[in-house]
C-alpha cells in the first residue's frame, strides 16, 4: 500500500507544501488524475489523488464547491494537489477550510512542477506495488496448495499464516467459546469496541476490526483484524490476527485470503465427516428410543458406540418446531439450518448429550444426574433464547417436552413420555413452552400412547351433545368456564353483548341442566374440553401421528 506520506518523499514532492498539516497522511494512494470538472461523483474513486489548477472551480459557487467535497470524502479521495500558476496566485480559503473540515490532505506546487512528473512517480510506484502484490499472492498461494495437499490439521494452517504475517493468530468457535491459537497468552481478551472496515480491494472478504485488552496486559490497548470464516454448518468460525501494534498491509491480507481458503476446506471436510457419522449414530440412536433391538448384544454395542453410561440416568428432550410461513422448499431448508442451529447451542447446555434429528425435530438423550427439572428447562430456554431472537428464525414455534428420569434400558418409555407430553403440550400450551412429563399431571392418564381412541368416555354427555345440537352454546360454555364465568370477559372474547352471554348460560342451565356452581361439574367440563381437542380433528391427528414418527 502506497500513502499519501510516502509521496511526499518522491522528488516530483520536493517543492511542495503541506497545506493542512498531518491529518490524512496514512491514506491510500491508488491512482491519480487530472481534473477536468467538478463533477467527482462521476469520475471519482477510492484512493485517488487529485491534481488541479483550479480553473474547473474557477466560476464554481460556493454550495457547488460544499458538495464537491462531500463527494469526495464519501467517495475516499486521498489527497488534492493545487498548482499556482497563472490561473491562481493563491488557494481559496473555502478550499483550505473544506480539505480541513473532511481531512483530506492539500498540497501546493508551483508551476516548475509538471503534472506529468508527479503522475509518472505515483503510478510507478502503485504498478510496481501491484507487481509485488501479485508476485506475493503467486507464492503465498502455492505454499498454502502444497499444505492443503498434505491435509493439514488447523493449527498447522494457523502457524502457516503466524509465519507469513509474524503476528499471532487464533481461529475462535462460536457458540462454544472454544479458541484454538498459535500463542495462549492471546486466547484471553477482552473487546472494548468493535468496527466494520472498509471493503478491500481484489479480495472477498470482509474484515472488521476490534480493539481489546488481552489479560496476559491489561495495561495496554491493542488492535485486531478479524475475518468470518464461511461454512456450511451452523457453528461460526473466526480467524483472528492479533496486529497488536502493526497493522496489517495488503500483501498480509492476501496471505490471509489463502489461509481463510485453507480454513474453510478444513471446516468443509470435518462438517462432511461429523455428518455421515451422525446419520450412522442417528439411527443407532433412535433405534434404541424405539425399542427396536431386541439381542442385548446390540442393544450394549449401540449404547457403547453413542458413548451412553449404564451407570447414569437420564431424561429424553423432545424439540418440536413449525413454522408459520408456507411450506416452501427455501423454508425446508430454513428448517434444517433451524434444526442444526439447535443441536449446535444444546452441546453447550448438554454437553454429553445424544442427539437424533428428524424433519422438524429434534431429540436429545442428556444425563440427569445432579440436574433437576427446572434446571433442564432453564438450560433448554437459554439454548434456544439467542436463537428465538434472529429474524430469520423468529417465525418458528418451538414445543420443548421432557421425559422422567429414565435408565438406559428404560429409554423406550422415556421417549413414549416425552411424545404423550407432546401431545398435550402443542394441543393446550403456548407457543415457545417447555413442559415435562411430571406438568401434565391428570393428563397422564388420557395420553398414554395408544389410548386416543378411548378418550370420548371421558368427555361429559352434555360437551358431546352440544357439539352435535349446538355447536355455538358449547363455544360460549366453552369460554365462559376458561374466564372464570365473567360475562363481561365472555362477551368481549366472542365479541357479543353481556346479554347474549346470560341468554345462552340460562339456556344452557335449563335446557341441559348444566350446574355452573358445582366445583366438580365445572373441573369435568374444564377437563373434558381440552381432552376434546385430542379427537375429531384430522390435522390433529395428523401431526400428533408426526410427533411419534
Amino acid at each position: 500500500m502506497t500513502s499519501v506520506k510516502e509521496i511526499m518523499s518522491y522528488r516530483s514532492f520536493e517543492k511542495a507544501k503541506l497545506i493542512t498539516g498531518e491529518m490524512g497522511l496514512g491514506n491510500e494512494v491508488n491512482g491519480v488524475m487530472v481534473m477536468e470538472a467538478p463533477d467527482i461523483e462521476s469520475w471519482g474513486r477510492e484512493g485517488l489523488m487529485i491534481l488541479t489548477s483550479y480553473f474547473a472551480m474557477e466560476d464554481v459557487s460556493r454550495e457547488r464547491i460544499a458538495l464537491f467535497f462531500e463527494h469526495a470524502k464519501k467517495i475516499g479521495i486521498s489527497a488534492i494537489v493545487v498548482k499556482i500558476d497563472r490561473l491562481v496566485n493563491e488557494i481559496p480559503e473555502v478550499f483550505i477550510d473544506s480539505c480541513g473540515k473532511y481531512q483530506i490532505p492539500l498540497f501546493q506546487i508551483d508551476k516548475s512542477t509538471t503534472y506529468e512528473k508527479i503522475i509518472t512517480e505515483v503510478l510507478e510506484t502503485i504498478i510496481n506495488r501491484n507487481a509485488y502484490v501479485l508476485q506475493n499472492f503467486y507464492d503465498v498461494h502455492k505454499q498454502f496448495t502444497r499444505l492443503m495437499m498434505r491435509q493439514p490439521e488447523i493449527p498447522e494452517i494457523l502457524q502457516t499464516l503466524k509465519q507469513l504475517l509474524k503476528k499471532p493468530v487464533s481461529l475462535l468457535e462460536l457458540p462454544r467459546n472454544r479458541m484454538i491459537g498459535t500463542d495462549a497468552i492471546y486466547d484471553d481478551f477482552e473487546i472494548l469496541d468493535t468496527e466494520v472496515q472498509n471493503a478491500k480491494k481484489h479480495l472477498n472478504l470482509s474484515f472488521t476490526q476490534n480493539t481489546v485488552r488481552y489479560a496476559s496486559d491489561p495495561n495496554h490497548i491493542y488492535k485486531q483484524l478479524v475475518v468470518q470464516i464461511p461454512n456450511l454448518s451452523y457453528e461460526k468460525f473466526y480467524l483472528i490476527i492479533h496486529e497488536r501494534n502493526q497493522s496489517s498491509d495488503d500483501v498480509d491480507l492476501m496471505a490471509i485470503e489463502n489461509a481463510v481458503t485453507a480454513l474453510q476446506i478444513e471446516l468443509l471436510t470435518r462438517y462432511t465427516i461429523r455428518q455421515n457419522n451422525q446419520s450412522r449414530l442417528n439411527e443407532m440412536a433412535s433405534d434404541l428410543l424405539h425399542g427396536r433391538l431386541s439381542k442385548q448384544e446390540d442393544i450394549d454395542d449401540t449404547i457403547f458406540q453413542l458413548g451412553l453410561d449404564y451407570a447414569r440416568k437420564y431424561r429424553v428432550i423432545l424439540i418440536n418446531f413449525d413454522s408459520e410461513v408456507e411450506n416452501t422448499q427455501e423454508e425446508n431448508t430454513l428448517a434444517a439450518r433451524f434444526s442444526d442451529a439447535i443441536i449446535t447451542h444444546s452441546r453447550v447446555a448438554f454437553p454429553d448429550r445424544v442427539y437424533v434429528t428428524r424433519k422438524n425435530k429434534v431429540i436429545l438423550i442428556a444425563p440427569s444426574d445432579k440436574v433437576s427439572i427446572e434446571e433442564t428447562k432453564q438450560k433448554i430456554r437459554l439454548a434456544t433464547k439467542d436463537l428465538l431472537k434472529l429474524e430469520m428464525y423468529s417465525h418458528f414455534n418451538l414445543y420443548t417436552t421432557i421425559s422422567n428420569d429414565v435408565t438406559l434400558s428404560e429409554l423406550s418409555i422415556g421417549y413414549r413420555q416425552a411424545v404423550d407430553a407432546q401431545k398435550v403440550l402443542q394441543l393446550t400450551g403456548s407457543q415457545q413452552a417447555i413442559s415435562s412429563y411430571q406438568d401434565m399431571g391428570i393428563y397422564q392418564i388420557f395420553v398414554e400412547t395408544g389410548n386416543f381412541d378411548s378418550l370420548h368416555r371421558f368427555i361429559p354427555e352434555n360437551i358431546l351433545r352440544l357439539q352435535k345440537e349446538n355447536p355455538e352454546l358449547l363455544k360460549t360454555l366453552h369460554t365462559f368456564i376458561d374466564l372464570n364465568q365473567n360475562y363481561t370477559e365472555t362477551a368481549q372474547k366472542l365479541y357479543i353483548h353481556p346479554k347474549t352471554v346470560r341468554y345462552r348460560i340460562d339456556r344452557l342451565k335449563e335446557v341441559y341442566h348444566i350446574d355452573l356452581g358445582s366445583p366438580e361439574e365445572i373441573l369435568r367440563y374444564s377437563i373434558g374440553f381440552r381432552l376434546l381437542n385430542f379427537i375429531g380433528d384430522d390435522r390433529h391427528d395428523a401431526h400428533l401421528r408426526n410427533i411419534h414418527n
